[in-house]
């Protein structure tokens, strides 16, 4: 009886061994079907068809709702008040990746947070988490990733091909306005600094500099598109850096720094100021660069070009 009691012991933990080994297979094997993509990681198993998803990864909001995604949060103003998304967002709750009840109460499906996320291990307990490092993707790039995780190749590339039209007929209006040769600084403000941007931090930099092609003057080459990315300037200094034409950035709260800029003497010798040359934006609509952004941007700029020729 002992010897059958010690046989029956050893096969039910040999069993539950070989279970444990399948369920861990199973598990990578569900994880290794996921694209493995630079910049993002997973963590657990990951829906390809997500019904909730809660949302950090605010630059890439307006990808998740062009790929028809079901985004139950938002983490900044900008998201909601985005023109180019309307009221998709109608329904969804701010939320930090610090508020984790709140988090654990909407019951996601999924949770997506930019790279190095201080709450990662606990968003980790709550759902799946993909992490994701800012910018390791190119602007268009991301589409294509993020449809591959979630199963939506056909509809990426459907709006990438209409968006290659769209440019290619703006790029031939637009040569009948500029010249191609036309340099452009693309700038903001934000508690009374000035700010610059390059070609990969929203504010319309992607649309100037990648899709229009568009040149930088050599100083924005330099000292932010070959850098960080973005690059705060004194009023002195600003002179330096302005192209043939500025696009300026400027919503409600931002007016009145844009205004007192518009005043001094440095601005109103600038010879893109001079000659009409600055283009201002709805802030609200450039901060982003996201599919649904891109597709009003593109739009605005056209005939924000044509008002000051």
């Amino acid at each position: 009886m002992k010897k059958f009691l010690t046989s029956l012991s050893l096969f039910v933990a040999v069993v539950f061994l070989v279970a444990c080994s399948a369920g861990q297979s199973a598990k990578k094997a569900e994880l290794s079907n996921m694209p493995t993509i630079e910049g993002i990681a997973y963590h657990g198993d990951i829906p390809k068809k997500p019904k909730k998803v809660v949302n950090f990864t605010y630059s890439y909001t307006g990808y998740l709702l062009q790929l028809g995604i079901d985004v139950a949060s938002y983490s900044l103003d900008l998201e909601k008040d985005s023109p180019a998304f309307g009221n998709k967002l109608k329904d969804a709750i701010q939320l930090t990746t610090a508020d984790t009840e709140a988090i654990a109460a909407q019951e996601p499906d999924l949770i997506l947070v930019f790279a190095g996320d201080e709450n990662l291990e606990t968003l980790k307990k709550i759902a799946p988490v993909i992490e994701i490092t800012y910018g390791k993707s190119d602007y268009l790039q991301m589409l294509t990733d993020l449809g591959q995780i979630f199963g939506k190749e056909k509809e990426a590339q459907a709006w990438l091909s209409q968006w290659e039209e769209k440019v290619d007929l703006a790029k031939n209006e637009l040569s009948g306005l500029i010249d191609e040769k036309t340099t452009f600084t693309v700038m903001d403000f934000f508690d009374k600094n000035i700010y610059l941007y390059g070609d990969n931090f929203g504010r319309g930099g992607e649309l100037v500099y990648k899709s229009l092609g568009f040149a930088a003057p050599a100083k924005v080459q330099e000292d932010i598109i070959s850098k960080d990315g973005w690059f705060g300037v004194s009023q002195e200094a600003l002179p330096d850096y302005i192209g043939d034409y500025a696009l300026v950035n400027v919503n409600s709260k931002t007016t009145e720094a844009a205004a007192s800029l518009k005043e001094s003497d440095i601005w109103k010798n600038l010879p893109a100021v001079q000659a009409n040359h600055i283009i201002e934006v709805d802030y609200n609509l450039f901060y982003f660069s996201d599919p649904m952004s891109l597709d009003q941007q593109i739009e605005a700029f056209i005939k924000a070009v044509k008002e000051v020729k």
